[in-house]
């Protein structure tokens, strides 16, 4: 089948291709192999990775154990608004009366850095530091959000004071901003329709159309851990599904909304707390 120089010949050179051939088949299944291997492994790696539970927070007597709004008021003389100034509050227009609290604050010559620095004394909710720490330690499993009916600059102040800022992706809240002059302003979050909220805000609006957004990015969430404590976190509770939890606080209006619901009226686990080691023990078992 070889010339006397060891070339292959005829047969021989047929045969030859022929192996080789077959082996270059063989490689080339086995790379194909190993690549959709690789492939199918990362694919899902990247769908897991976008699994997520959405952990959603109150602010006021939920991650901070005060309100924000009547912290500020005891800036003013005396510690406390004016009867004058509480006359101006109309039912469920509490962003226009604190626009009025600025301004009396801004007439008493309260500065900017009085009221930031002021702002960062209000004390957390028992070990709900520990919970934001955790969320933040454990990013690529959680995504954190803020729905509230305080205002950009006191939240950012206080998450900032606190070491946790961090643990916060979105803040969802009334926009506020100081002027030239150094008065602080406050504007409603949104307008809407919703007939159970506050006229300035519906969290259950601004969670719907996040968690919307959030799936066109091709982000879907596992589970949502609602913690509020407030009559205006029913709204949104409302809307959780079988899978979800809602966490409302012990002794506040939240519960007391739910305890008064028919049983059928929430879908979501109702599991109540008194501090953030319950909070914590919910997210851990995620």
């Amino acid at each position: 089948l070889c010339h006397e120089d060891g070339r292959p010949q005829g047969q021989g050179r047929i045969l030859m291709t022929a192996v080789h051939i077959s082996r270059c088949c063989l490689i080339s299944r086995i790379f194909w192999r190993f690549c959709a291997f690789k492939i199918t492994n990362r694919n899902a790696k990247m769908a897991e990775d976008k699994k997520k539970v959405l952990a959603v927070f109150d602010f006021d007597h939920t991650i901070i154990n005060d309100n924000s709004d009547t912290w500020v008021v005891k800036l003013a003389p005396g510690g406390q608004a004016p009867d004058w100034l509480r006359q101006t509050y109309r039912n469920g227009y509490w962003t226009e009366y604190m626009e009025n609290v600025f301004r009396y604050l801004h007439d008493n010559r309260i500065m900017p850095e009085d009221m930031l620095n002021f702002m960062g004394t209000i004390p957390y909710t028992d070990k709900m530091q520990d919970v934001l720490k955790f969320i933040g330690k454990h990013g690529t499993k959680f995504e954190c959000i803020v729905i509230s009916d305080s205002n950009t600059v006191f939240i950012e102040t206080i998450l900032k004071a606190g070491g946790v800022d961090h643990a916060v992706n979105n803040i969802f809240t009334n926009p506020a901003h100081f002027d030239k002059s150094n008065c602080l302003h406050v504007k409603p979050y949104h307008k809407h329709a919703c007939k159970s909220c506050p006229v300035n805000m519906c969290k259950k609006t601004i969670l719907l159309e996040y968690i919307g957004t959030k799936a066109q990015d091709g982000v879907v969430y596992d589970k949502v851990v609602y913690v509020g404590d407030g009559g205006n976190d029913l709204c949104p509770s409302k809307e959780l599904s079988a899978t979800d939890v809602v966490m409302p606080r012990k002794g506040y209006r939240l519960i007391k909304k739910i305890e008064k619901l028919a049983k059928d009226s929430l879908r979501a686990k109702v599991v109540p707390w008194e501090s953030g080691r319950e909070v914590l023990a919910v997210l851990k078992e995620c």
